[in-house]
Order: C-alpha cells, then sequence, then structure tokens
C-alpha cells in the first residue's frame, strides 16, 4: 500500500515538473512562455500614418476624371483611375451634402437633383438606389474616393468642388454642411494631404470654406472671377480661375502674371482642344498661352488630360 501511495506522489511530481503552467488573470492554466511557438503579429495595413502621397509629375487635373477623354461616366470610380493612370495632379469631382449627413459624390442636373433627388433631402443610400451610373458602378460617395486614392505609389489627389445650389433657390446651408462635413472626413481618415477644396464664388459659402481651411489646414482655391486683391481680401492665397471668362492671356490684369507677381497660386479650368465633343472654347493660342504660363502655375485643370500632357511635354 505505501509502496502504491509513493509512486503516485512521484508521478504527480514528475508531471507537474513536465507539465507546469501558470495562471492567467482569470486562474485558467496558461502554458509557460516558450513551452509553444509564438505567433507574429501582422504586419500592419498601409494608411495614411505609413506612407504619404508621392509628387505629381504633371500639374493637369482632370476635370471630373477626363470622363470626356475616356469615355467614363464623370465622377466615377474608372474617371478617377483614369486620372490616376496619367499622373495627373488631381482629379476634380462634384461634392454635395445627403440628408444622412454624407458627403456625394456626383454632377448634379440643372435642377441640382441626382437620381431626381435633391440630394439635401435624401439619405446616400436612396439616391444610390435611384440609378447606376452608366458603366453599372453606384454613384461613389467621398470615402469611396478617398479608399481608391489613399493607395502607395499614387501621386493624385481629389480636388472637391463645392458646388452652388441655386435650385429649387439659391441655398447657401447645403453647400457649407458639405465642405464642413467633407473637411470632418477628411481630418477623421488622415486624408488631408490628398484633398484639396475649389469653391463656388458665393461669398457666403467662401467664408465657410476658408474658415475650413484655416481650421482643418486643407488648401481652398476661390473661384470669384476677382483680382489678386480681391481674393486676399477673403482670405484666400489661392485663385482657381476661368480660364474663358475670368482670364484674359493678354489684355486684363486676370493674368497668370498678375497673380503670380502678387504672390497667390493661380489655377484655370478648362482648357481644352478645339476638336472634340462640345468642350473646345480655345483656340490654338489661347492653348499655347497657357502651356507657356504653366510653368509658373499651381495647376491647369482640363476635359482632356492626356491631350494637354502631351502639349507641355
Amino acid at each position: 500500500m505505501k509502496k502504491t501511495v509513493l509512486k503516485l506522489i512521484a508521478f504527480a511530481v514528475i508531471g507537474g515538473l513536465l507539465f507546469s503552467c501558470e495562471k492567467n488573470e482569470r486562474g485558467i492554466p496558461q502554458p509557460k512562455p516558450g513551452n509553444q511557438e509564438e505567433t507574429p503579429d501582422p504586419e500592419p495595413e498601409p494608411d495614411g500614418d505609413t506612407f504619404t502621397i508621392e509628387p505629381a509629375p504633371y500639374k493637369v487635373v482632370a476635370h471630373r476624371g477626363g470622363s470626356s477623354e475616356c469615355g467614363a461616366p464623370d465622377n466615377s470610380r474608372a474617371s478617377l483611375r483614369y486620372a490616376m493612370g496619367l499622373k495627373c495632379y488631381a482629379s476634380e469631382c462634384d461634392i454635395y451634402w445627403t440628408k444622412d449627413n454624407k458627403i456625394v459624390i456626383a454632377h448634379a442636373d440643372g435642377n441640382c437633383k441626382i437620381n431626381g433627388l435633391y440630394p439635401w433631402e435624401a439619405t446616400l443610400e436612396q439616391i444610390q438606389k435611384g440609378g447606376l451610373l452608366k458603366n453599372g458602378e453606384t454613384i461613389p460617395s467621398l470615402e469611396d474616393f478617398l479608399d481608391i486614392v489613399m493607395v502607395k505609389g499614387n501621386c493624385t489627389k481629389l480636388w472637391l468642388d463645392i458646388k452652388n445650389i441655386t435650385s429649387p433657390s439659391t441655398l447657401t446651408q447645403y453647400p457649407i454642411n458639405a465642405v464642413q462635413r467633407a473637411c470632418q472626413i477628411i481630418r477623421d481618415r488622415k486624408a488631408e494631404a490628398w484633398c484639396e477644396f475649389i469653391c463656388t464664388g458665393n461669398e457666403t459659402v467662401a467664408s465657410a470654406a476658408q474658415a475650413c481651411m484655416t481650421s482643418y489646414k486643407i488648401p481652398v482655391g476661390w473661384m470669384a472671377k476677382k483680382t489678386p486683391t480681391g481674393h486676399k481680401a477673403k482670405g484666400f492665397t489661392w485663385a482657381n480661375e476661368n480660364a474663358s471668362s475670368a482670364m484674359t492671356p493678354y489684355y486684363t490684369t486676370n493674368t497668370v502674371d498678375a497673380f503670380v507677381n502678387a504672390g497667390m497660386e493661380i489655377s484655370v479650368f478648362n482648357v481644352d482642344r478645339q476638336e472634340g465633343d462640345g468642350n473646345a472654347v480655345f483656340s490654338n493660342s489661347d492653348v499655347a498661352y497657357y502651356v507657356q504660363e504653366y510653368p509658373k502655375m499651381k495647376a491647369v485643370c482640363t476635359n482632356y488630360p492626356a491631350w494637354f500632357i502631351g502639349k507641355i511635354k
């Protein structure tokens, strides 16, 4: 009997040595460190903290992604990827605030409706369910576009166009909501380096945009048809002007040199070729002027980015 008891004690001691455990905080036995292989932590996914946007080789902005040139729907994922493939400085896209506090990217019709709905009276889901783009895509949100541009090796920003609302009447609160909400989304995603705003000439909306520029440090270009002094009076250091109606290459004060000499950044829209689908407004000499002035400018926006890149090359 004693021999049997002694054997049992011996087995218990040996077992304790071979299978010793530590208890976790809940009292459950856990293997001691070193008794099993450790699984290394997974590599972190790239995000805005681990890489930055690449410098763009061309100061060319693709208007609505260059849809007139590539054939994809404007403000679509496909047109954005086209602009990125050309290594454009930015892809211009139109933003509106929705009833559920989202930002939809779309070019509204002449009545300021998207899929037959006023965006500020509808949710993003309702707008998306109202119809697909002609290539089968759903209408994108700002987050959708950020997912596309915030990738390693990309050099193309988003130029977010704060659209004025003139139908059913002139409204200013919804464009203000659009820029304010967009800034919050951009900050949450740490996407400041991937985004810039261009703002309607409406002075009430412009004041709100200027305040967001100060608070969020995201550049804003004002489309005001004003002289450099007029832009500076409102706190803007970047003017984004209509190349055909607010800028004249030869005879007015609103020339590229007038802005540059005033210490301002200047970009223009839209410098287009003569032949094509009705977007043409420029003579060969006007195009030549902007090609000549291009090195001094922040950017040139065009419906035909590959064509303009060919010109500056």
